[in-house]
This record gives C-alpha cells, sequence and structure tokens, in this order.
C-alpha cells in the first residue's frame, strides 16, 4: 500500500509504504537515513508525528493521522539501510481498512478534501479503449430499446453465442440458427 506525498516544509516527495498483522501495524519511510539519533518519532493514541533526516541530510517531518487508536507505549522504530521502520502496536486486533483516517480541511473560501467517488469511475470509464468489442456490445445493449434488447437476447441465446442481432422483425419470427464462423463446423459436443 504504497503512498506518495509532497512534505510542503521541504518540497521533496516522501515514500511511504505499509503493511500490518492483527496486533501491529509496520509503517515504512522509503529511502535512506542518517541514523536513529537524528530521527525522532513521537507517537500518541491516534497519532504520529515524525521529524528525520534522509542520508542526503535533507530533513523532513511527516504527521500521520491514523484511522485507529494504538498503543504508544508498545509502539516503536527503527532506522535499517533503506527505510526508517515504525511499528505501531494496535489496541484493538483486527485488520485497518486504511492507515490514516479522512482529514477535512477548511481554508477562506471553506473547502472539504473528500474524494469524489462517482468522478473517479466516470473518468476511469471514459478512458476505456472504445474499439473494445464487449464494451461496444454493452452500449448498444444498455442504450437500446426494449426490442434490440430482446433481439440481442434470443439471438445470442438461440444461435449458442454465434449470432448477436438488434434487429427484433428478424430474430422475432423463427428461431436463430448456429452460424459457425467461416471454415468452422458446429457439432454438438457428445457426437
Amino acid at each position: 500500500m504504497m503512498a506518495s506525498c509532497t512534505n510542503e516544509e521541504n518540497k521533496i516527495v516522501i515514500k511511504k509504504d505499509w503493511y500490518q498483522s492483527e496486533s501491529q501495524v509496520i509503517v515504512s519511510i522509503l529511502g535512506k537515513h542518517t541514523s536513529k539519533e537524528e530521527c525522532c518519532v513521537q507517537f500518541d493514541k491516534d497519532e504520529v508525528n515524525i521529524q528525520a533526516k534522509f542520508a542526503t541530510g535533507q530533513p523532513y517531518t511527516v504527521n500521520l493521522k491514523l484511522s485507529r487508536s494504538i498503543a504508544p507505549e508498545f509502539s516503536s522504530f527503527r532506522v535499517l539501510s533503506s527505510k526508517l521502520e515504525i511499528r505501531l502496536a494496535k489496541i484493538e486486533g483486527g485488520m485497518w481498512d486504511v492507515l490514516e483516517r479522512t482529514v477535512v480541511k477548511t481554508t477562506k473560501p471553506s473547502s472539504i478534501n473528500l474524494r469524489n467517488w462517482d468522478k473517479v469511475v466516470n473518468d476511469m470509464t471514459k478512458d476505456e479503449d472504445e474499439s473494445d468489442v464487449n464494451t461496444l456490445f454493452k452500449k448498444i445493449y444498455s442504450d437500446g430499446s426494449d426490442e434490440v434488447r430482446k433481439a440481442m437476447n434470443k439471438s445470442f441465446l438461440e444461435s449458442g453465442g454465434t449470432v448477436l442481432s438488434t434487429n427484433w422483425k428478424d430474430v422475432g419470427k423463427d428461431k436463430v440458427d448456429i452460424k459457425p464462423p467461416e471454415g468452422m463446423e458446429w457439432k454438438k459436443w457428445d457426437e
């Protein structure tokens, strides 16, 4: 669960990653650090404040507003060769959905920092390749009239998936015959 954030104070990108067990959450600030003595990590029941220095000498500050409570007295940190590792002891066993709680920011004029999931879904579907056949058929089916939908269902089912028609006048008259691709022959599996 990798995340990057820009440290406004120093205009640097801080890469952090986290994973968990039933009893603890492990947060990693990726990057080589100077030493444990130059890292200050303060644990509170629902917050962790980190002031540290990368091996390049660049200082940074990170404030984590935790989604659930921790036991500060049983939490710890250590500096490894490629990261600062922070171990947070959970008060209640179980898995967290997210590391940090949603923070509502207000400024002048007031604005709220919440994600509009409908917009995210719309943006994702906008980027889909419109030439995709399944997408095209889904669009035709969803935008079509009841007759178009009936024709598509009937032709597809009766032909064993070899015919897909939108014309109810042709399909509604009679049973739709199986039409295998050119150069192929249709046989029942038990023949």
